[in-house]
């Protein structure tokens, strides 16, 4: 079986997560809309609270849902490729999060730029790269490239 070059993988999987929740300051891209609003952080940027608080449907989950659940999701796979002990998830719980305030807004855009932030350093800090943290960290890259598919879908139906 070919091998990989860990710092090839390292420098594709950083690149993908960058462009991912930062965007490319307008650059060519791996696969979401280089012009500045395609990342994860651009597209919430430019959502107020009244929208994310929006279901599409009644009960559906709100642009609010999908971020919060994004941030523990980051949150809950870093424990996991760290080894934390006693790691128990509560899936349903990280879909609590429905209507916010523009306070609220704030905080949980800040919060998952805070997670995020966390994980890039972790990812900087690994020293060995075995199962825990390759699947973990693309885990990470394709559930996230989810939600930004999920909440940009929803704020262009609820807001066309």
């Amino acid at each position: 079986m070919p091998t990989v070059s860990t710092p090839d993988y390292l420098n594709n999987l950083t690149d993908l997560l960058r462009e991912t929740f930062e965007g490319t300051g307008g650059q060519g891209s791996h696969y979401i809309d280089g012009k500045g609003h395609g990342s994860v952080f651009e597209t919430l940027d430019r959502l107020d609270h009244d929208l994310a608080s929006t279901p599409l449907i009644p009960g559906g989950a709100t642009i609010a849902a999908h971020t919060e659940h994004t941030r523990y999701y980051i949150q809950t796979l870093r424990r996991f490729i760290a080894q934390e002990e006693g790691v128990q998830p509560d899936w349903p719980g990280s879909w609590q999060t429905r209507s916010v305030t523009a306070e609220q807004w704030d905080r949980l855009r800040q919060a998952l730029r805070d997670e995020y932030a966390a994980a890039m350093t972790h990812l900087s800090d690994i020293e060995v790269w075995d199962d825990d943290p390759i699947g973990g960290f693309l885990s990470i890259l394709a559930h996230s490239a989810y939600h930004l598919g999920a909440v940009r879908l929803l704020a262009t139906t609820l807001h066309p």
